[in-house]
């Protein structure tokens, strides 16, 4: 349902399968997804080749479930939020924007997720639907308002646009931030 912006816990019993897919966050945002090996990620994680295998079978297979948790981590940490509207749509708008290492990390590897949707099929529906229900969840949040889709949409665009700004070091994340804050309180009616 919901998107990316920090790495996440990952809800895994298996500590070695939670490492795993820590470790190809790990790669992907020092090397981008190219850069993923059965090797390289096992060697990040600290077990065996073979233990990589086991839990994935394919490269593409631990790709994609490495972009799974990521995904399911932040809706578990969106499913923790205080239920009122505006506090969570808030932390759908502004999450998306990296303001401290933590989040700059789980941005960058989050597009290099959107980067990769272009020649993975798989990946690109994971992605579009998880954007699909983000947007869907802010018109939700946003009814009564009318043009709540359109209003949503407004948002999360411009979350994005300035989620690259940031992460080619053309505005800092709290400048994106507070322009996201200011244009989110006009949108919303929360102006003083």
């Amino acid at each position: 349902m919901y998107c990316y912006g920090e790495a996440v816990a990952i809800q895994d019993s298996d500590a070695s399968r939670s490492e795993i897919i820590k470790a190809v966050w790990i790669l992907i945002a020092h090397g981008g997804i190219e850069g993923v090996t059965f090797r390289r990620v096992a060697e990040q994680a600290g077990v065996s080749v073979g233990r990589v295998q086991h839990h994935f079978g394919t490269r593409d297979s631990l790709v994609r479930a490495a972009c799974i948790a990521m995904i399911d981590g932040a809706h578990a940490t969106y499913e923790e939020l205080p239920s009122d509207p505006i506090t969570r749509l808030r932390h759908i708008v502004l999450h998306a924007v990296p303001d401290t290492p933590h989040t700059r990390f789980g941005t960058s590897v989050w597009y290099a997720y959107l980067a990769k949707s272009v020649d993975d099929p798989e990946i690109g529906r994971l992605l579009a639907e998880t954007k699909r229900g983000t947007e869907d969840e802010c018109v939700r949040l946003l009814i009564p308002r009318p043009e709540a889709a359109p209003i949503a949409r407004r948002l999360l665009a411009l979350a994005d646009g300035l989620a690259v700004r940031v992460l080619v070091g053309d505005l800092s994340g709290a400048e994106a931030r507070e322009t996201l804050a200011t244009e989110l309180a006009v949108l919303t009616g929360q102006v003083d």
